[in-house]
């Protein structure tokens, strides 16, 4: 899950751009081995959250990347799912009891 912001001076612009962006813009933002899962945003205040599917470090650097003239991503927090998450604890509770 990544957090943004966008650089209040360029906040008009950046949703402009966001705003108009094509189809084929939209269709290419991520990169191969990133895929959105859900996007928030707190349009006024200029901030969001994205939800991501990588296990490519490098691809999700680069969409950073891509929009690193205008927005800051301050927190990205690796996240899973409520299956995954349950797997994990139980893994973890099963650890410790043997």
């Amino acid at each position: 899950m990544c957090t943004y912001q966008v650089d209040r001076d360029k906040q008009a612009e950046t949703q402009a751009l966001f705003a108009n962006m094509t189809e084929e813009q939209i269709a290419g933002e991520y990169p191969d081995g990133v895929t959105q899962i859900t996007r928030w945003h707190d349009v006024p205040n200029g901030n969001g959250w994205v939800v991501v599917e990588t296990d490519n470090q490098e691809a999700l650097t680069s969409w950073i990347m891509s929009w690193s003239d205008s927005v800051i991503f301050p927190v990205v927090t690796p996240v899973v799912d409520d299956d995954t998450a349950r797997k994990l604890v139980k893994a973890k509770l099963a650890s410790q009891t043997s």
